[in-house]
């Protein structure tokens, strides 16, 4: 018996020879014993011990049921510590009717249910993944003033990460963080705040994030996986949390070569902050790293942008600014010019796209740009000065592809602006992309096309007039048949008028 009562005080005990002993094997030998070969009688102790072996893995809440119904059986009222064990092994093996029959038992008998038994009941039911039930009673126990075990934090921590629930797993850490005077060379401590940062970082969630890297890695207590350097990045970018990322972008640095997409997390985090001159900084640095500065990694700064128009003019500042020490990527620059002709329209973006040579250098000319520039022009002679800078910098060959709908826009404002040359040269771009298949498409960039060169007496308008009507597109030979009739009747109309002027006494 006194083996029995040693072997409930220990999960397990690794004697000096270094072999583990199995406390659930032991007490089913030890009780086997005791009942078989020394006839020893049936005690509450064997039941309470046999409880304590079914919260081994290997127990199940069948065996907890038969000892249950076992001791009815044999007259004996359950003790507070049978409960207890109960209890124990329900964290295991959860169950939660069981689990009432066992408290409503210990309120039966005037069992003390204190916070061991209650913290007990709590995890049992985070193991019966009843997540909110268990953290709302265990949230009342800590406001209580319950004095809980750090596992038990530990346990609730470990799981709500592993579900996602971060604000309230966050929540728990602070408290545990705290637990003893908030000591921060607890390993245990240490290690779930890197899980935190782990976790956190993955779902982007910031708080998480930032608590995690000012615990354990900004005052060198570990040393972050690359993966989570990728991720805590990621997070500061998308919460515009600059030092954050300018601080992950240096560890990353020390141990590789920083690659684009580094980069342009920074730059995001520092547009998202407001700091439109270092983030400019940044894809200079960028660039004098020998990495490539492209349209694809200027895009968030011009998403930012368009999403923020008051950063627009602190942009453009930024900009010229930067440019008294170096020269500074026309990508960057053309993200600007961009966002601001799209946001105020291209006569905005006028005077920053004069000054492109002397802040940028000599690069070769961004050809969507301009194209934007085009499109988002109000004005007539704002729309030909940048059909003219279009035509005389880029050739054909160069001309980028572009989706049928800017297509159509670029069509329309060279048209209008009289660049027939361009107009008819978009217009064999679109026609080889399918345009005349794009059935919501508006059809007004044929009006005006048509209109324009007919107003000029321009023949290239004749093989796109044939080529539409023969696309098979009911509507759109429809809607070209019926313009054709229009112009016609309108130039006779206007014939049988001068006609009607000259005869007239």
């Amino acid at each position: 018996m006194a083996a029995l009562a040693w072997l409930r005080e220990v999960k397990r005990e690794r004697p000096v020879s270094g072999q583990e002993v199995d406390q659930h094997q032991r007490i089913v030998q030890l009780v086997q014993h005791l009942l078989r070969v020394e006839n020893r009688p049936i005690t509450p102790l064997i039941y309470e011990c046999m409880m304590d072996a079914m919260a081994d893995p290997r127990g199940s809440v069948d065996g907890l049921r038969r000892l249950l119904d076992d001791m009815v059986e044999q007259g004996m009222k359950p003790t507070a510590e049978f409960c207890n064990g109960a209890l124990r092994a329900l964290m295991n093996h959860p169950d939660y009717v069981m689990r009432m029959e066992i408290l409503g038992i210990m309120q039966e008998y005037w069992f003390t249910i204190d916070t061991p038994v209650k913290q007990t009941v709590v995890v049992g039911l985070l193991r019966d993944e009843q997540y909110e039930l268990a953290y709302a009673r265990l949230t009342e126990m800590i406001e209580q003033g319950a004095k809980l075990d750090t596992w038990v934090y530990d346990i609730f921590i470990l799981v709500f990460g592993r579900h996602g629930f971060l604000d309230e797993m966050l929540q728990l850490l602070y408290r545990r963080k705290n637990i003893g005077g908030g000591s921060s060379n607890d390993p245990i401590v240490i290690s779930l705040a890197y899980y935190a940062l782990d976790v956190c970082s993955q779902a982007y969630h910031h708080a998480g994030t930032l608590f995690g890297w000012l615990s354990v890695v900004q005052n060198h207590l570990v040393q972050p996986a690359d993966g989570i350097l990728e991720n805590v990045l990621g997070t500061a970018a998308r919460n515009a949390d600059a030092r954050l990322a300018s601080e992950a972008l240096a560890i990353i640095s020390e141990r590789m070569r920083a690659q684009s997409h580094h980069y342009e997390a920074v730059v995001e985090a520092f547009v998202g902050s407001g700091d439109l001159a270092a983030a400019i900084r940044t894809l200079c640095i960028m660039e004098d790293g020998g990495l490539r500065i492209g349209r694809s990694q200027t895009r968030r700064l011009h998403a930012i942008l368009r999403s923020r128009s008051e950063l627009l003019d602190g942009a453009e500042a930024a900009v010229r600014e930067a440019a008294g020490a170096r020269p500074v990527p026309r990508a960057a620059a053309a993200a600007i010019i961009e966002a601001l002709a799209q946001t105020h329209g291209s006569a905005r973006a006028l005077p920053l796209y004069r000054d492109l040579p002397k802040l940028c250098g000599v690069e070769p000319p961004n050809a969507r740009m301009i194209q934007t520039l085009v499109i988002h022009s109000a004005d007539e002679a704002t729309a030909k000065f940048f059909a003219k800078e279009y035509a005389d910098q880029i050739s054909e060959s160069e001309d980028p592809k572009q989706t049928n709908l800017s297509l159509s826009a670029l069509i329309t404002k060279c048209a209008e602006a009289g660049e027939m040359d361009l107009a008819f040269r978009f217009t064999k771009q679109a026609l080889a992309g399918g345009i005349t298949r794009s059935s919501r498409l508006s059809p007004r960039w044929i009006y005006v096309l048509v209109e324009q060169a007919m107003a000029r007496e321009d023949g290239r308008v004749w093989p796109v007039v044939d080529e539409l009507l023969s696309t098979g597109n009911e509507d759109m030979t429809r809607t070209v048949r019926r313009m054709l009739q229009q112009k016609r009747i309108s130039k006779l109309a206007s014939q049988w008028k001068a006609g009607t002027s000259m005869t007239a006494p």
